[in-house]
């Protein structure tokens, strides 16, 4: 009887660990001259134990036809895949650095995981407030924001 509570247990687990969710990523970028970029930004969202979103490019994610990244615009993205287990609080956020103005000024990142099943959510924002550029400072085209501490 142990046994068969243990698998049941056990299958329980796995089951929960590869619930599918649903990702809502809204991005802000700035409101300062030439902040917009034409460049391919990628996510990467994790949780305090490792356990991680990869995004490697937001633009399928979004509208099609519409132009993302835009001077004090703020853009949807949407997606599904694994639920991470635990509330997100660390993002990775970068640019290729490529295309037609590939400096961007980043206002922040807001994330949403919506559990399909229970429609639980957890969401974390994101602040960044800098420039993914080569020629802004800190001349960098990524930013990490870590949370996890707090």
């Amino acid at each position: 009887m142990k046994i068969l509570f243990t698998l049941f247990l056990l299958a329980l687990t796995a089951s929960s660990a590869y619930a599918q969710c649903k990702f809502v990523i809204l991005v802000t970028t700035g409101d300062k001259d030439d902040a917009g970029t034409e460049a391919r930004i990628s996510l990467s969202v994790s949780t305090a134990n490792g356990k991680k979103l990869v995004i490697k490019s937001l633009k399928p994610w979004g509208q099609k036809g519409h132009n993302n990244f835009e001077k004090g615009h703020t853009d949807t993205f949407k997606g599904s895949g694994k639920c991470l287990l635990s509330k997100p609080c660390r993002m990775l956020l970068e640019s290729n650095g490529k295309g037609n103005k590939p400096g961007w000024f980043v206002d922040k990142v807001a994330f949403t995981q919506i559990e399909e099943k229970n429609l639980s959510q957890k969401e974390k924002t994101f602040n960044v407030n800098r420039w993914l550029a080569r020629d802004e400072s800190p001349d960098r085209l990524f930013v990490i924001v870590d949370d996890c501490a707090k």
